[in-house]
């Protein structure tokens, strides 16, 4: 009897659960036309240690889109935004340090640049794009070609230079 019971009032739980979402629908987010998967390729410099430098090309990330021209990059491997780099041999990454692209699609440009977790973040590193760079995006391959840097509290220079190109692979699942 007993059973009976607890069976009879978890089937009104979930009835009730079931019947207070009906009507309702979770959107399924919007993605912009940079959205995807990417394998990062290119150079980096630190000016403060020597150690750190370019992995190699073999890393993938994914663009997600934040709104209808911006995205944010995650690295398929740290499951959040960050850069693979070297320390020597070893992969590593610079704590707190994503980015955060915002796009001119009228221009196939990239005009701006910032940091994911804050400019600066809590590890007092900003990013910023550099002019010189290319800063493009190729509207037939879908690449995109940029040069930034990363800053850091308390350097009186620029602690790295990126000189990256994200090679399109395809939509991301």
């Amino acid at each position: 009897m007993i059973r009976i019971l607890l069976i009879a009032q978890i089937v009104f739980l979930f009835n009730s659960c079931k019947n207070s979402n009906e009507g309702t629908t979770n959107p399924t987010p919007t993605r912009n036309q940079w959205d995807g998967r990417y394998r990062l390729t290119g150079t980096m410099t630190d000016s403060v240690d020597s150690k750190f430098r370019w992995k190699d090309d073999t890393y993938i990330y994914t663009m997600q889109t934040s709104s209808s021209n911006t995205d944010s990059l995650v690295s398929e491997i740290l499951g959040f935004p960050g850069i693979i780099i070297a320390n020597l041999a070893n992969a590593t990454f610079y704590s707190k340090v994503g980015l955060n692209f915002t796009f001119d699609a009228s221009k196939n440009k990239v005009i701006g640049l910032t940091n994911y977790y804050g400019q600066p973040s809590p590890s007092g590193r900003s990013i910023v794009l550099d002019t010189t760079g290319a800063n493009s995006i190729d509207p037939i391959t879908k690449n995109i070609k940029v040069k930034f840097f990363v800053d850091e509290v308390g350097t009186a220079k620029h602690r790295a230079l990126f000189d990256v190109t994200l090679l399109y692979l395809g939509d991301r699942p």
